[in-house]
């Protein structure tokens, strides 16, 4: 995940716990999904963070834009350990490795997601504490099929649907400021993904994909609150000569609440919503919360 470090106040938070699962599972709560990148945005020489998230999900978007009601229950539970280590000034690595849980009607499955590895390169590295310029950094992703693409489903539901079902890379940005006890951020990027085979269930044709997010927090001493919004798409996934799919979009509030426990653990506790903005095309909208426990080892 992202690590936001400020000069000012609480210097521990995570803007993939900003901007909640979204950016995370794909269409809310629907288990197969691309991961936040990987990455320190601080000070830190290495961080390592367990992640726990339970989403429900209340409302079913069409591709005509059509929304309904959720009569019976579906949730996706993920519990996902993610890490992140400089490996000099302006060069980092890291990974994101879940494990989805999800259920419906009685029924459920468990397995492992969709992992993902980031590298990352500080652009406008803040030595001088400039006092208006932003600290950014940009970020090559790469994500591995290695859930079950909801395509090439085996039970009811399609609950072993943890995964997209093909690789993916992409290219982002993120740019923090910080201002006294008051910080911005904003992180945006671009995937493409790739074909490929299912066997006998044909083979997937992914298009391009992206997320923007907007952000701000205030800290209090050991604490830092904060609200993002984040807005989520991707191209029609089609399977050759069968399906032509039909794209996805959806927006995601969160409100996030961290605390300082020492200089080498901190606790994040955020909750998010999916059915209040944007214009929601074909995606499954719900409601949750995340929390996370982070170690974080100083240059």
């Amino acid at each position: 995940m992202i690590r936001l470090l400020w000069r000012f106040g609480f210097r521990a938070a995570s803007l993939a716990l900003l901007l909640a699962p979204a950016s995370a599972t794909g269409a809310a709560c629907c288990g197969g999904g691309f991961a936040a990148p990987s990455l320190i945005a601080g000070d830190d020489r290495a961080t390592l963070s367990a992640v726990f998230s339970h989403a429900e999900i209340r409302k079913d978007v069409y591709a005509d834009g059509t929304w309904a009601n959720r009569r019976f229950r579906e949730s996706t539970q993920t519990l996902r350990l993610e890490g992140a280590h400089t490996f000099s000034d302006l060069w980092q690595a890291g990974f994101a490795i879940p494990v989805v849980q999800r259920g419906r009607s009685g029924d459920s499955t468990a397995g492992l997601g969709d992992i993902s590895g980031t590298l990352g390169y500080e652009i406008l590295p803040d030595w001088d504490y400039h006092p208006w310029r932003p600290r950014g950094h940009l970020y090559l992703q790469l994500s591995a099929p290695t859930g079950r693409a909801v395509q090439a489903s085996e039970s009811l539901y399609q609950l072993d649907g943890r995964g997209r079902g093909f690789w993916a890379a992409g290219l982002g940005a993120l740019f923090t400021k910080g201002y006294g006890a008051w910080d911005l951020f904003m992180n945006a990027s671009v995937r493409r993904g790739f074909r490929r085979s299912l066997g006998d269930r044909g083979t997937l044709i992914p298009g391009w994909g992206g997320e923007l997010a907007l952000g701000f927090g205030h800290s209090f001493g050991d604490f830092r609150v904060g609200p993002s919004l984040t807005w989520s798409y991707e191209d029609a996934v089609a399977i050759e000569g069968s399906s032509s799919g039909a794209r996805e979009r959806f927006a995601t509030l969160a409100l996030a609440a961290a605390y300082l426990i020492d200089p080498a653990w901190a606790a994040t506790i955020s909750v998010f919503d999916q059915t209040l903005f944007g214009h929601p095309v074909n995606a499954r909208l719900g409601r949750g919360a995340t929390l996370q426990l982070q170690r974080r080892w100083a240059r």
